[in-house]
């Protein structure tokens, strides 16, 4: 108890030292902070990525029709548990040209009212956002127009020099019997820019309605009921997370579903979101890591700070360490006193970063999702509005501070896609916080051992005579 007594009046009673645990705590609260933003962008891509994008395909060979597409819907409907609906799509490629250039385009032809009723697309589109309830492709405005409207990616409209209004050609070439190339293309006009913060989405792709892409790619093969033919299934499932479980299910129902239409030799190749994207997701995830490991270089370079300050402490208290052998204090409680030190100035270090680190990245609300716990703030929070509740409210304090010290908000929309009124997204999973504190003491501790074995070993008289 003596020994604790006196590490901390040492601990508390110097100015120096609360530099020491102003130097942990700021290191800590910079990690917080900065992990807290990397972690939410990631959760904030995989949200948009799993609510945008299509969560499960299953590629149908063939193209069956809508009757057969709604049967086989039924029966998958009936047979996997978690999915909510299953969609029509055809998913090809083409280029895209207007009076600014052609481009290579990835086209998504998709039914426009089942797409609203399950995806996020209407939260993406920039100009014209259609009615759920009775969708049409072409505003009003833009009623008198006879083309096919068509949504483009923003990064794909700025290349092409496009805009709600204009008209452009979609081209598409294939190869003959003769081994010639055929080439077809139709028109139509922009009814709207999406911008959806996932690059290959907003750089390469447009949406057309199902029936014009049916035609206009699988006509030479259908060419009586082309536009009735549908490519791939894609099921929105009750979780996203859950993809990668369902798949097979889902595969086998579509096989036993097609082989009842009378298609036996129809084949089906399945997909997920998850592995669709796994490249990018990962190397986010690689950068997020890297990232960690900088910010614990970040707190071991605090923790000289904490060596400096404590090396100097022992010098100044050599003559109390004499003292305290001289009237039987043992090595191992003079060991004791200076850990203690730093274990004092670590805690107490440890405690005001990670209280710092919250209160800047925060507000947070408590929430599970795909069974991982952790603190949402700003966009990442995916729990609704509840009544009288502003978005604007959940916005992280460090991007308040940022914009009011910069006069431009930290999550702007034209670098990170759809930025909701919540703002940046941010995201701290308690565990971390755990190992950022331990990580915090430890450093701490390490730092002072060193002058604490030097004080502890140390000859009572030579102690006595150097202080």
């Amino acid at each position: 108890m003596m020994y604790m007594q006196l590490a901390w009046r040492y601990a508390t009673r110097r100015a120096v030292n609360y530099i020491a645990i102003l130097a942990l705590a700021l290191a800590l609260a910079v990690q917080i902070v900065a992990m807290s933003v990397l972690d939410g962008m990631l959760v904030d891509l995989e949200k948009r990525l799993r609510n945008m994008g299509e969560q499960v395909t299953l590629r149908v060979s063939g193209a069956p029709t809508r009757e057969t597409f709604d049967r086989v819907s039924a029966e998958i409907a009936r047979r996997v548990p978690g999915v909510n609906a299953v969609t029509p799509l055809v998913q090809k490629v083409g280029f895209l040209q207007s009076g600014g250039g052609a481009e290579y385009v990835w086209v998504q032809g998709i039914d426009l009212a089942a797409e609203l009723a399950n995806s996020s697309l209407s939260e993406h589109l920039l100009s014209y956002k259609p009615n759920p309830r009775a969708p049409e492709w072409i505003s009003p405005a833009g009623a008198a127009s006879s083309r096919p409207g068509l949504f483009m990616g923003e990064q794909l409209a700025n290349r092409l020099g496009a805009r709600p209004g204009i008209e452009v050609d979609l081209y598409y070439a294939e190869r003959d019997e003769d081994g010639g190339f055929v080439t077809r293309s139709r028109r139509f006009v922009v009814s709207s820019l999406y911008r959806s913060g996932v690059f290959e989405r907003d750089r390469y792709g447009i949406y057309v309605p199902i029936e014009e892409a049916a035609d206009f790619y699988l006509s030479p093969e259908h060419p009586l009921d082309a536009r009735e033919r549908m490519e791939i299934f894609v099921l929105w499932l009750s979780d996203a997370n859950q993809a990668s479980n369902v798949e097979a299910a889902a595969s086998n129902a579509a096989k036993d579903g097609l082989r009842a239409a009378g298609l036996e030799r129809a084949s089906v190749v399945s997909d997920t979101w998850q592995r669709r994207w796994s490249e990018v997701a990962q190397g986010m995830r690689h950068e997020n890591n890297l990232m960690e490991l900088v910010l614990f270089l970040n707190d071991f370079a605090s923790g000289f700070c904490v060596f400096a300050i404590l090396v100097t402490l022992v010098s100044r208290r050599i003559r109390d360490v004499g003292l305290l052998r001289c009237i039987g204090a043992s090595r191992r409680g003079v060991l004791a006193v200076f850990l203690a030190v730093g274990l004092v100035i670590g805690v107490t270090g440890g405690a005001l970063g990670v209280a710092g680190g919250c209160f800047i990245a925060g507000p947070f609300h408590y929430e599970t999702s795909g069974g991982v716990k952790r603190l949402s703030g700003g966009g990442a929070v995916e729990r609704e509005l509840r009544p009288g509740e502003s978005g604007a409210g959940r916005r992280p304090r460090v991007d308040r501070y940022y914009e009011g010290l910069t006069g431009d908000p930290l999550f702007p929309p034209r670098m990170f896609g759809v930025a909701s009124e919540a703002g940046l997204p941010v995201v701290i999973y308690p565990w971390k916080l755990a190992l950022y504190f331990i990580a915090a003491v430890l450093v701490s501790v390490l730092a002072a051992l060193y002058p604490a074995v030097w004080a502890a070993w140390r000859e009572p008289m030579t102690a006595l005579r150097e202080g």
